[in-house]
């Protein structure tokens, strides 16, 4: 009982955000990764909203002309993103930085990401799973409106993953998008200090890579005989080890900073 109270109590403290970089550079690689599987799938992003804001444009036009729905894949994905951002912000009302909250956040992305990947390997949304399939589809300009579905959650998540970055303080690991990060890095008058004096500039390199692997590692499991629905599997199993990773994280020392 005593240590079971222990854990509980360890739970509510709020972490030491040394380090706390490491989990939302991960982060980056799982938004490469589904977004390299919902672009495949469905011709707009899930957690880059500036090319699906661009996408609801152009598909208010009816362009292109081969992708029907574009504008209503678009403001699917842009506002299920949005409501991600005002449900994740108001666990600031809760102690953001504790431990079991951070862990509850990642656990709650983890299982939307679970969820769209359970849809698409049932068959549910065979698109999602499979490129052949979401092809096929594209070449007879038909659109699956069961997609809808895993762009809803996998945005939603994604909301919250951006949200916390904010609320760890790492605004330039945006995990999301990389335009605003790659002006940051290159207009950094310290770009090219030494390697333990700059830690924003290799958090922003980090990031971006991460980001491209994630992306890259997507398009080869869409052409492999996994598909993408394993790079929505990944996705939610690493947001999962990123939540067990904030029960286990080393606490703020309050007392130290009082002295």
């Amino acid at each position: 009982m005593q240590i079971h109270q222990s854990r509980l109590s360890g739970w509510r403290k709020p972490i030491d955000k040394q380090y706390a970089d490491i989990p939302l550079c991960l982060c980056s690689f799982v938004s490469g990764l589904c977004d390299s599987a919902s672009f495949n799938a469905s011709s707009v992003f899930v957690s880059m909203q500036t090319g699906n804001t661009l996408f609801l444009a152009i598909g208010a036009a009816r362009l292109p002309p081969n992708v029907p729905y574009m504008w209503l894949r678009a403001i699917t994905s842009i506002g299920c993103f949005m409501l991600g951002c005002f449900c994740f912000s108001k666990l600031r009302h809760v102690e953001p930085l504790r431990k079991g909250t951070l862990a509850f956040n990642f656990f709650t992305q983890g299982v939307f990401i679970f969820v769209a990947a359970a849809l698409a390997q049932s068959g549910v949304v065979s698109a999602m799973a499979d490129l052949h399939v979401a092809e096929r589809l594209a070449g007879e300009l038909h659109f699956d409106f069961n997609l809808l579905i895993p762009i809803a959650l996998l945005a939603f998540q994604f909301g919250g993953q951006i949200v916390t970055s904010r609320m760890l303080g790492y605004n330039e690991v945006p995990t999301n998008v990389l335009t605003s990060l790659y002006c940051d890095l290159f207009s950094d008058p310290n770009l090219i200090s030494p390697w333990s004096s700059n830690p924003k500039r290799n958090r922003r390199v980090f990031s971006a890579v991460l980001f491209f692997l994630g992306g890259l590692s997507g398009a080869w499991l869409a052409k492999s005989d996994a598909g993408m629905g394993t790079a929505l599997w990944i996705g939610g199993a690493l947001k999962l080890v990123i939540a067990l990773a904030w029960l286990v994280w080393k606490e703020k020392d309050v007392a130290f900073e009082k002295n």
